[in-house]
């Protein structure tokens, strides 16, 4: 339930509002479900442990630009145990553009090797499984981390995990959660351009964009993320501020108006295609 909620919010961009509406209708109905039926008492206060949503209500897609990616990742105390975990968490996060169930879910089994490359194994929706390419360059803190934290790993250890009363338990949603809260708290006190809040979705969106702005086709981004649709991942194609800030500059300056010795403004855009005029019909899409 609680990954259905995150999948309204982040994947399809609906309201919190929204989101919270589904919830209650839900809960409604499985506490209706437990009163005609006592053994589904169980799933209904199960279910009651989603707790509703809180934020603004937006329908602008989240993401990290490259300096603000670089400054979260920097962020962490790596002096401490914790610090580092959480340093890797966003590592991979970000480079296999895993959902937060797919990521949490992972074992030691799922990193796939071949000599010196290597494969991580998502398992998503519908039971479906995609094998994400993991780039060289972030490696070496892959490696780190297993030694580190699985020096005797078996295949069925989950690769992120917290430890209660000396038991390692997979790490939950909430404790992702908080820490990348903090983080973003503290970064956005320090700089304010900073986004105010950050969950673990966001990376996936991050990556997703970068993608889409290194020119790789939604086609490609589509199978990497593992949507059903294009049409979710259209979502990267939609211009954003700072893109349309860059298209702008780009402007060929001689396009702007300028002023002749009369001081009267004047307009005289640069005609491109003179010289070519046996490329216009192709250039129209008519040749």
């Amino acid at each position: 339930l609680y990954n259905f909620c995150i999948w309204l919010r982040d994947d399809q961009l609906r309201a919190v509002n929204t989101v919270n509406l589904r919830l209650s209708a839900i809960l409604s109905f499985l506490r209706y479900c437990s009163e005609e039926d006592a053994s589904l008492s169980g799933l209904y206060i199960k279910a009651k442990s989603v707790h509703r949503f809180k934020g603004k209500s937006t329908s602008k897609l989240e993401y990290l630009n490259q300096k603000q990616m670089e400054t979260v990742l920097a962020h962490p105390d790596t002096g401490i145990r914790k610090g580092r975990r959480n340093q890797y968490f966003m590592i991979h996060a970000y480079e296999t553009g895993g959902r937060i169930d797919e990521l949490l879910n992972m074992t030691l089994h799922d990193i796939l090797r071949n000599g010196k490359d290597v494969q991580i194994r998502l398992h998503g929706k519908g039971d479906k499984t995609r094998y994400i390419p993991f780039p060289e360059e972030a490696v070496p803190h892959l490696e780190a981390y297993l030694q580190e934290f699985h020096p005797v790993g078996k295949n069925d250890d989950f690769l992120f995990y917290t430890i209660h009363k000396g038991v390692h338990t997979q790490m939950a949603p909430r404790t992702v959660n908080s820490f990348l809260a903090k983080y973003a708290n503290e970064l956005h006190n320090d700089d304010p351009s900073f986004p105010d809040g950050l969950h673990c979705h966001v990376f996936r969106h991050s990556i997703g964009m970068a993608m889409f702005k290194a020119g790789i086709p939604l086609s490609y981004i589509k199978d990497f993320l593992g949507h059903s649709s294009i049409e979710s991942t259209s979502i990267y194609a939609h211009v954003d501020d700072e893109s349309m800030a860059e298209a702008l500059r780009s402007v060929d300056q001689e396009a702007l108006p300028s002023k002749d010795s009369t001081g009267v403004a004047t307009y005289k855009p640069e005609k491109k295609w003179k010289g070519k005029e046996e490329y216009l019909l192709a250039f129209c899409g008519l040749g």
